[in-house]
């Protein structure tokens, strides 16, 4: 059954593998994504990949709620992406999708909150 948190892990943080290794151990040939929205197809979602990577030194997923049930796969996690230029972003994703029959992602539809640096309120400081 998938994993999106393997998925991320080999697409981000296994430089041995490349970005269409990394790709076709996880997506389908016929693999679609659609975040906040906007469809892509599998050839637009390596590109993507293929660029993310060259700008991202790591990146964590921690796995809050994860169900399965037959092909179909929902699951929201907290994503933090630690890029070259010393950026830390942090986001929920919310997500559902669908197995092909060998088990890689089909389709993935998700919705991502983009969680902001936390401050203390001067007024709070001591």
């Amino acid at each position: 059954m998938p994993s999106i948190r393997d998925a991320i892990h080999d697409l981000f943080n296994r430089p041995e593998l490349t970005t269409a290794d990394a790709v076709d151990r996880h997506f389908d040939t016929a693999f679609r994504q659609r975040v906040n929205g906007a469809w892509i197809d599998r050839q637009a979602f390596a590109d993507g990949i293929a660029e993310l990577r060259s700008r991202v030194v790591h990146v964590r997923v921690d796995v809050l709620d994860e169900f399965v049930d037959g092909t179909r796969y929902a699951e929201r996690h907290v994503i933090e992406i630690a890029t070259r230029d010393g950026e830390l972003i942090r986001q929920e994703v919310f997500l559902f999708g669908a197995a092909a029959q060998d088990g890689r992602f089909l389709r993935i539809e998700e919705v991502t909150l983009r969680i902001l640096p936390t401050r203390i309120p001067s007024d709070h400081r001591s």
